[in-house]
């Protein structure tokens, strides 16, 4: 696999003291961040770099992307989902390269290419730039609410349902597929089953960025189950990680039944109820009706993307849904 971005990786308390070294010749920093990050940051990011700094808030360029002047030869994300694809974004229209520095470890786009965009209630994917570093502080990110930290978990172990259906799509309708990236997600997977540290975790979010990249697209990353979030993202519009977690177990159950999970969907429902993560319909305060609706949509959205879904595969009806739904619980 050829060297890819990000080239340099620091994930580790106390790595923001290293953000200088890091950025080498680059000293006129341009940063996109929320107000929060900038109140209570600010003193330290610019006392962290020998050069100038031109803040940009990440609601100020949402606004008006196209307006922005930026002043700078480095971009630096720093904060949250928003601010990091803001940065993506902000990277691709100016061709500056740009730095990852996460505050919470709440989704797998810390260092991917593919930015999350809004438009009329719908989440969508935009391809950008890969960060050529990503400068993680555990002390930093430690901070966050947990509620982020469980969206990142979600973001990952939703790998179960996802790399299973890659195969199967792959095995049953020809979709490309890479052995060498699909053995970085599972790896990625695995490390955080069996370790849920926040270093492991930033470490799979970072490995699933660099496989998306390597591969050209989301596939290893994102199937059914991230389609079905992109359709509650309709009316509810909760993290996307708590989503996709949420609709993993049900993928589970059919990617079960022809043989193609290695993780069984009783014992991921029970993951998501164990860590007290939603996990039942009236978490989030929905009905079934609604989210069979999410669900056939999110179906809708797989064909329009030509990837192929278990649901598909094994034509599930309305009825198959409901059942599987109330056998693991939700």
């Amino acid at each position: 696999m050829a060297l890819i971005d990000p080239r340099y990786v620091l994930i580790e308390k106390g790595a923001l003291e290293r953000l200088d070294e890091i950025m080498g010749e680059y000293r006129q920093v341009i940063c996109v961040t929320d107000e929060l990050i900038y109140s209570s940051y600010k003193e330290v990011l610019e006392g962290e770099t020998t050069g100038n700094v031109q803040w940009l808030m990440v609601s100020q360029c949402e606004r008006n992307i196209s307006s922005i002047e930026l002043k700078g030869d480095i971009i630096i994300g720093f904060g949250g989902g928003r601010s990091l694809d803001m940065a993506k974004r902000l990277a691709k229209e100016s061709n500056l390269e740009w730095i990852s520095v996460p505050t919470a470890a709440s989704h797998d786009g810390i260092a991917s290419d593919v930015a999350s965009v809004s438009h009329n209630g719908y989440r969508y994917s935009v391809k950008c730039k890969s960060p050529i570093a990503v400068v993680a502080d555990l002390s930093i990110i430690a901070k966050a609410p947990l509620k982020l930290r469980l969206a990142g978990l979600g973001d990952i172990i939703c790998k179960a349902s996802s790399l299973a259906e890659w195969k199967l799509a792959h095995e049953h309708k020809g979709e490309a597929f890479d052995s060498e990236v699909y053995s970085m997600v599972d790896s990625a997977l695995d490390t955080v089953l069996a370790d849920e540290s926040l270093e492991s975790l930033v470490e799979a979010q970072i490995a699933a960025g660099k496989a998306m990249k390597s591969f050209g697209s989301s596939r290893p990353c994102s199937g059914t189950e991230h389609s079905i979030s992109h359709a509650m993202d309709r009316t509810l519009g909760e993290l996307h990680g708590l989503q996709v977690a949420f609709a993993t177990p049900l993928c589970l159950f059919f990617l079960d039944k022809v043989g193609y999970s290695e993780v069984d969907p009783k014992e991921m429902h029970q993951f998501l109820v164990d860590r007290g993560m939603p996990n039942r319909l009236t978490d989030f305060s929905i009905s079934e009706k609604q989210f069979i609706e999410d669900i056939e949509h999110g179906l809708s959205i797989m064909r329009d993307r030509n990837r192929y879904s278990v649901l598909d595969h094994l034509e599930v009806k309305k009825q198959d849904l409901l059942d599987a739904m109330h056998e693991l619980g939700y």
